[in-house]
């Protein structure tokens, strides 16, 4: 068996320095020593006119790696801008692996993406699982944190939080609900974050909720809307919303229901434009054919040609995690935030530090977002992912068991596996 990669980090580096890079190899080692070659995938200097043109294998140059022994090597490398990298290494003239590495500008350095579904039900509404096993279930496959929405339901996901939250560093229940009144069946508006429910305001001062929603439509321009009183009734739960300081969530615009969208096109741009909402669900799990999502992109970049900046969310909607029911939508949609810690989640989606996932296997997937934001969370959903949920399965393990030592070292394998990654 000739040499294998055992490990090669860190994968993230600052673009415009020299970094070490650290490599363990086993297998038979030959007489040569091995060599590394890095690449730049989308910023690069290198002309491919005919005049200029060379073999792709010469138009970047081996290095040799350093010896540090026991199959241990270094590299020492220079990268530029912020881009992907090739790397590959050979032995000889046989190359045994490729793979990347990415270099991000400096202001992405102390952020950390943390994978979370902001759209999740138990059943506590509607859904068909406890609250605590969805959780669990969530973690195994390797999501950082998790918002429990429940129809008209604030209390249980403060429960879960409550429950939860103390056992894990590293994994988050975020307090939610799926804002939806009594005699407002239309109104299913995810509030992420906010201090108290907002269902129980309309429910417990409804005079209130009435004469605030009178103004609006006295006070805003709704003419051009079809159904002005709908758009108040929106403008009105996303102000409580964050004045509860969460964060309102313009969720499945396009959601077919009763042979119906559940919101017209012209209400959601209305929305968008005038910044009622703190971000929009773009990817959605209730959506059985892709048509709502593929519309309500392609609406997405029509009004950002436009200049409008509303921040987007991926999330399932998920009603169970059993893989094997028909309305399962688990780990296929979902959001990458860009964040410093957990306490700045809610202000990394309000900033539009977030990229919507729509997820096929580890190897399909797309990206909706800033383009930027877009090509990082491609790299990561491809080469951080799949090993940051196996070692989450483990932690899921000791969380469902409630094992505090199971917990405490899986934690410490997933904070050294993410040190080596980044770097730090």
């Amino acid at each position: 068996m000739g040499l294998q990669l055992q490990e090669l980090y860190p994968r993230v580096v600052t673009a415009h320095g020299r970094h070490t890079l650290h490599i363990s190899l086993c297998g038979e080692r030959g007489e040569s020593v091995p060599q590394i070659k890095l690449i730049p995938m989308e910023i690069y200097d290198v002309s491919h006119a005919p005049d200029y043109w060379s073999h792709h294998a010469d138009r970047y140059e081996w290095a040799d790696l350093t010896p540090c022994g026991d199959g241990h090597y270094t590299a020492d490398l220079a990268f530029g801008a912020e881009q992907r990298y090739a790397v590959k290494l050979r032995q000889g003239e046989e190359c045994f692996y490729s793979g990347y590495l990415y270099a991000v500008e400096e202001d992405l350095i102390p952020l950390r993406p943390f994978k979370g579904d902001t759209h999740v039900h138990t059943n506590r509404s509607d859904g068909k699982d406890e609250p605590f096993a969805a959780a669990c279930a969530y973690r195994a496959a390797g999501y950082d944190f998790v918002a429990i929405t429940d129809h008209g339901r604030y209390a249980p996901s403060v429960e879960l939080a409550a429950e939860l939250n103390p056992l894990a560093d590293r994994f988050y229940v975020m307090p939610g609900e799926e804002v939806h009144p009594k005699g407002g069946s239309y109104f299913h508006i995810v509030s992420l974050g906010a201090s108290h429910s907002i269902t129980e305001v309309f429910e417990q001062h409804p005079e209130q909720a009435q004469n605030a929603i009178e103004e609006i439509l006295t006070t805003r321009d709704l003419s051009g809307l079809p159904d002005p009183r709908a758009a108040a009734y929106r403008i009105y739960i996303a102000s409580q919303i964050r004045s509860a300081g969460g964060v309102a969530v313009l969720t499945h615009p396009f959601w077919e229901t009763d042979g119906e969208y559940n919101m017209q096109p012209a209400e959601c741009v209305y929305h968008m434009r005038r910044s009622d909402f703190d971000t929009l669900e773009i990817l959605g799990g209730n959506d059985e054919t892709g048509n709502g999502n593929n519309l309500l992109e392609m609406l997405w970049h029509q009004e950002r040609a436009q200049g409008v900046t509303i921040p987007v969310v991926g999330s399932s909607d998920c009603h169970t995690v059993n893989v094997w029911s028909d309305y399962d939508h688990f780990n296929q949609q979902f959001t990458l935030v860009f964040a410093t810690d957990r306490t700045d989640l809610l202000t990394a989606i309000r900033e539009g530090r977030t990229v919507a996932v729509d997820r096929r296997s580890d190897k399909h997937f797309r990206c909706v977002g800033d383009y930027r934001l877009v090509k990082y969370a491609r790299f990561l959903m491809a080469e951080y992912y799949p090993a940051h949920g196996a070692l989450c399965a483990a932690h899921a393990a000791a969380l469902t068991a409630r094992d505090t030592a199971d917990l405490a070292a899986a934690e410490t394998t997933i904070a050294a596996h993410d040190a080596k990654f980044y770097g730090v």
